[in-house]
C-alpha cells in the first residue's frame, strides 16, 4: 500500500477562515460603511471597485466550500477514523498507533524485533484505508476538497488583480485598504503589520468620502 497522508485540518485554522474572520471586523462592515458615503456614481467604473466585486464573490464561494470540506472530513474522522493500525508487541511499552508502513518502518529501525509485523499492519492500513476511501466516494469529500483548492487559488488570482488595479475612487482605494489589512492580518509578520498606519488612511478615505457626499448634495440643493 502507498502511503498515504490525511490531512487532519479539522484543529487548525486555515488562511480562508483567518481571513474571513478579518474581513467580518476589518473588511466587509467597514466597506459596506464607506460605500454609503460614497458619490453618486459609487465608483462604479473603478477597476478597483469591480475587482473587488469579483474577489467577494470568489471569497464565499471558498469559504463555503472550505466549510463543506471541513464538515465532511470530520464526518469521515466520526464514522470511519484516520486510516492506522495498532501495533502490540513485548517490544512496546504500551499499544502504538500507525498512520503509515513509513512510520512503521522508522520504528523497526530502532526495533528490528518488530519487522514479521510489518506485513500485517501493511494490510491493516489498506483496510482502513479503504474503508476511508469509500466513505469519502459515497460523501464526495476529496471532490470537494479539489474544488476548494481550485477556488481558493482563483481567489488568490484575483487578489492580484484587485492589488494591480488602479484605484480611481476614493471607494476604489478603500476596496484595496479593506483587503489588504484582512491579508495582512494572516501573515507571517502580522504583529509588525503597520495596523496603526492603515487604519488611519482608511478613517481619512471614509472622511473624504463623507465630504464629497455632503458637497455632492449641497450642489444639488
Amino acid at each position: 500500500m502507498a502511503d498515504s497522508e490525511i490531512s487532519m485540518s479539522l484543529s487548525r485554522p486555515s488562511r480562508r477562515d483567518l481571513l474571513s474572520a478579518a474581513l467580518a471586523t476589518v473588511g466587509g462592515s467597514s466597506f459596506n460603511n464607506l460605500a454609503a458615503a460614497a458619490p453618486q456614481d459609487g465608483g462604479t467604473t473603478d477597476a478597483a471597485v469591480i475587482a473587488w466585486k469579483a474577489w467577494r464573490a470568489a471569497h464565499r464561494r471558498t469559504l463555503a466550500l472550505r466549510r463543506k470540506q471541513q464538515r465532511l472530513e470530520s464526518e469521515l474522522a466520526q464514522t470511519v477514523g484516520f486510516p492506522q493500525a495498532v501495533l502490540a508487541a513485548d517490544e512496546l511499552p504500551s499499544p502504538m498507533r500507525i498512520a503509515s508502513p513509513r512510520q512503521f518502518d522508522e520504528l523497526a529501525t530502532d526495533l528490528p524485533s518488530l519487522c514479521p509485523w510489518r506485513a500485517e499492519i501493511a494490510e491493516a492500513l489498506r483496510a482502513h484505508q479503504q474503508r476511508w476511501d469509500d466513505a469519502d466516494r459515497a460523501i464526495g469529500y476529496s471532490v470537494t476538497r479539489q474544488e476548494e483548492a481550485a477556488a481558493a487559488a482563483d481567489e488568490e488570482r484575483l487578489i492580484a488583480r484587485l492589488l494591480a488595479a488602479d484605484a480611481t475612487s476614493l471607494r476604489g482605494l478603500s476596496a484595496k485598504l479593506d483587503v489588504l489589512i484582512a491579508i495582512g492580518a494572516d501573515g507571517a509578520e502580522g504583529r509588525y503589520f503597520p495596523w496603526p498606519e492603515l487604519r488611519r488612511i482608511r478613517r481619512d478615505v471614509a472622511r473624504l468620502m463623507q465630504l464629497q457626499r455632503h458637497d455632492a448634495v449641497g450642489l444639488s440643493a
